[in-house]
């Protein structure tokens, strides 16, 4: 009865402990948008910057960020080369050490290189334009962006023919899910349980976390701006949905 209670007093104060925090995230959030509306007097003057500005903005810091996670990508994929030209003149014994710091500047070389390529999508997707006129068609392409794509896309493919030389494992070029859970499964136990455990963090984080505060700020911006966040919500919402529909799988390959 006693371990009951526990239990009980334990939950409660874990549900506390959300509802307080989710709390003090939309009373922030609340107090800042509420203190730059009144503030600017958005109501009579409407807002002191339009939404192209803002666009533009943040076209600028995704592109800026996008060159400079692609050079930091670069920077280790070079150090990843030198560690590996030691690593060939070095016994067993004396090149495992060497091994895990190659291993582990070439992950970083590929998340790099991921950056780079949502950082592009995000400026592409924020600065191409199609205007359609009664005459004739204008369009607006980021040609930049676009070359900044293709050079993570290089260093992207450059890092799996690394990734062939120093784990010896035949891995395409644009490999499927199955291809890619095949060379997972070829890891060491050790780097196995990391990707689980890195699996199991970042779902349950998504789920529990990150995605209910999302929510949260969607219903702030949707009350302070009067305006319904539809493609927010619906994108936060399928993206919730497919992570729950996903444990109908694991129950049925589980409790075969």
């Amino acid at each position: 009865m006693k371990e009951y209670i526990k239990k009980t007093d334990g939950t409660g104060k874990r549900i506390f402990k959300q509802l307080l925090l989710g709390g003090i995230i939309g009373a922030v959030i609340g107090f800042i948008l509420g203190f730059g509306a009144g503030y600017f007097d958005i109501s009579n003057n409407n807002f002191p910057f339009s939404l192209d500005d803002v666009t533009s903005v943040i076209s600028w810091i995704a592109r800026v960020g996008a060159v400079l996670s692609l050079i930091t990508g670069l920077y280790y994929i070079v150090i990843v080369l030198k560690y590996y030209k030691r690593y060939e003149q070095l016994e067993d014994e004396e090149s495992e050490e060497l091994y895990r710091m190659m291993n582990k500047k070439h992950s970083y070389a590929v998340v790099y290189a991921g950056i780079t390529y949502v950082l592009a999508f995000v400026s592409i997707t924020l600065t191409y334009r199609v205007s359609l006129g009664s005459d004739s068609a204008e369009l607006h392409f980021p040609f930049i962006d676009f070359l900044i794509l293709i050079c993570g896309g290089i260093l992207h493919a450059y890092s799996l023919k690394v990734y062939k030389r120093i784990r010896n494992i035949d891995i395409p070029l644009l490999p499927t899910l199955k291809e890619l859970k095949d060379n997972i499964l070829q890891m060491d136990e050790a780097e196995l349980e990391a990707n689980y455990k890195m699996s199991f963090d970042i779902i349950m984080s998504l789920s529990g976390q990150i995605l209910p505060d999302i929510y949260i700020i969607l219903a702030f911006i949707s009350f302070v701006f009067q305006k319904i966040e539809l493609t927010g919500i619906l994108i936060t919402a399928f993206i919730h949905l497919y992570i729950l529909a996903k444990n109908f799988k694991l129950a049925k390959d589980y409790y075969k």
